[in-house]
C-alpha cells in the first residue's frame, strides 16, 4: 500500500471518531441499530444456508450481503433471496 492510502484511511477513521463525538446519542443509536440489523441479517443468512440442502439456495456470506441485510433489514434479505433464486 502506498503511504497516502494509509494516511487517507487514518484520516477517515479520525473523521468518523470526530463525528461520533459531536453527536454521540444519534451516532450510537444509528450504529447500534445497524449492528443489530447486521447480526439479525447474518443469522438469517446462516439460516438460509443451513436450509440449502432442501431449498438449493445458497447466499454467500460476505461484506456486501451483510451490509445489505444490515441496512435494509428483512426486505433486504428478501431481495437477496429473490435475486439468488432467479
Amino acid at each position: 500500500m502506498d503511504i497516502w492510502q494509509n494516511v487517507l484511511w487514518v484520516s477517515a477513521g479520525l473523521a468518523v471518531i470526530f463525528l461520533i463525538s459531536i453527536m454521540p446519542q444519534r451516532a450510537f443509536v444509528w450504529c447500534g441499530r445497524f449492528l443489530l440489523n447486521a447480526a439479525l441479517g447474518l443469522a438469517l443468512l446462516l439460516l438460509v444456508n443451513l436450509c440449502s440442502p432442501w431449498t438449493q439456495l445458497i447466499l454467500p456470506l460476505n461484506a456486501l450481503t451483510v451490509a445489505v441485510s444490515g441496512l435494509l433489514g428483512l426486505p433486504g434479505m428478501a431481495a437477496l433471496t429473490v435475486l439468488a433464486a432467479v
